[in-house]
């Protein structure tokens, strides 16, 4: 067995993970590394999802008479908390094209947490759960001295749709997205609506690869160009002018006292988004966008390459003159 990496960068540590694991059984079709597992049973697939969520990592918790940090964005009230726990995995859920259908949480309380934030987590965890129509199975209660978390695993439903996965883009497929970006954590990341509708469309529809934005576009474009040159080298260029930036992203320059770079910053390296991005053939491609029902927009941002030797992955074009795309996006540190 290999030694873990002594780095404290997250995807390394995963990574040596994944090199580690044990054979597995045939009907494990997708094991760790994507957005959700994919589990075989009979005439069908399952989609498997965990996440966690921390104080102080992923929300401040609002506290009567005590000002948070700005650069965390807004307080987030304990229903606030109890549903992000559960539409993170409603996001990889949509990723994967899959229908949720039933998770348990469990919640690391304080110790001595007050009935009404105990209340108010259950709440936000069960109104998002029939939001969403998902069944809410069970889960486990604790307390100690440390912050505040919960972690909440999913099951989803493939219904004879052929998963999307991070792996499958190919040389001539346009990248796409839904949304905009940027600027999240003016309180989109709290209260972000995850695209399980439209998962389920561009997966019905054939799409060569998606994934959540969650970590920042830069960088989960680069996963998805590493997770599908398993297969043959690939790389995307991407057209600065078709990113799409959202208000908050421009807003959030605004505060910084900053312009248009700065805003084009956030959309590019910004995590928690959760908007849908994917890779599609051509004419596929063309069905989508005549047949796209939803509200939220979608538009290409570019198109995969061949990646030739000493290439980066993902480059930039601006003004047609294309240079490398820095990974500036979020890893968490272990």
């Amino acid at each position: 067995m290999k030694h873990a990496p002594k780095s404290s960068d997250e995807f390394e540590y995963l990574k040596w993970i994944r090199s580690e694991l044990p054979p597995a059984s045939p009907d494990l079709e997708v094991g760790p590394g994507d957005d959700c597992g994919i589990l075989r049973v009979e005439k069908d697939r399952l989609a498997l999802k965990i996440d966690s969520i921390l104080e102080n990592t992923h929300f401040v918790l609002a506290k009567p008479g005590v000002r948070q940090p700005s650069t965390m964005g807004p307080a987030a009230t304990p229903e606030e908390i109890g549903r992000k726990a559960v539409t993170r995995c409603l996001s990889d859920m949509a990723a994967m094209g899959a229908t949720p259908s039933t998770c348990m949480v469990s919640v690391t309380l304080h110790k001595g947490a007050p009935v009404k934030l105990r209340q108010d987590l259950f709440l936000g965890v069960s109104k998002t759960c029939a939001t969403y129509g998902v069944n809410l199975a069970g889960g486990d209660t604790q307390s100690w001295d440390g912050p505040l978390s919960l972690t909440c695993s999913m099951i989803g439903l493939m219904n004879g749709v052929r998963p999307a996965l991070r792996a499958g883009m190919a040389p001539g497929d346009v990248i796409a997205i839904t949304g905009s970006l940027g600027g999240s954590i003016l309180g989109k990341h709290l209260r972000f609506e995850p695209r399980i509708a439209e998962g389920r469309f561009l997966a019905d529809n054939g799409v060569s690869a998606m994934i959540d934005i969650s970590d920042g576009l830069s960088g989960d474009l680069t996963r998805l160009c590493e997770e599908s040159g398993v297969r043959f080298p690939v790389g995307v260029d991407i057209a600065a002018e078709a990113v799409p930036v959202s208000k908050s992203a421009r807003r959030l320059a605004k505060l910084e006292k900053a312009g248009a770079e700065r805003a084009m910053h956030h959309a590019l390296h910004d995590g928690e988004d959760y908007e849908l991005m994917f890779a599609v053939r051509p004419g596929r491609w063309k069905k989508i966008v005549t047949e796209w029902p939803f509200e939220a927009p979608i538009r290409a941002l570019g198109v995969v390459r061949s990646l030739e030797k000493g290439q980066p992955l993902v480059r930039i074009l601006k003004k047609g003159e294309p240079e490398a795309l820095q990974v500036m996006s979020w890893v968490h540190q272990l």
